[in-house]
């Protein structure tokens, strides 16, 4: 047991002295496998994902909230000027608004040809995973 720590201790010492000491620079082919090892480290590591931000969901849910107001309010009011341009106007912000928070979700692009089956396919898989507006 004696032999154990008597190993131990010479390890921290030899740790020690090589933080202490100045080494020799590093030869040529040192240098190259250095490089080497740390290109091929960068390259083939993972990189950790990012969790989303509660707070973008937060502002992404308002924002789709305001413009669901607002094109309520346009369908109902009946004399509006150019109300066909400002329907498409906010019907396409509101298709980027929830590809966007489909994004945030996970939820895979829908096969709907058409906009309005596609809208209704994203709101439903948003509805399910729990976001509100």
């Amino acid at each position: 047991m004696a032999w154990l720590g008597a190993a131990v201790l010479f390890l921290m010492l030899c740790g020690l002295l090589s933080l202490l000491l100045p080494s020799p620079p590093p030869t040529r082919w040192r240098r190259r496998v250095q490089g080497l090892t740390a290109w091929a480290h960068g390259r083939f590591r993972r990189r950790p994902v990012p969790l989303p931000d509660p707070f973008d969901t937060l502002r992404l849910q308002t924002r789709l909230g305001t413009l669901s107001t607002k094109i309520r309010r346009v369908e109902a009011t009946p004399h509006v000027y150019a109300k066909a341009h400002r329907l498409m106007a906010l019907e396409a912000a509101y298709d980027d608004l929830l590809d966007e928070a489909c994004r945030l979700a996970g939820v895979p692009d829908p096969d709907a040809k058409q906009p309005e089956e596609k809208r209704w396919q994203e709101e439903q898989e948003l509805a399910s995973r729990g976001w509100s507006w």
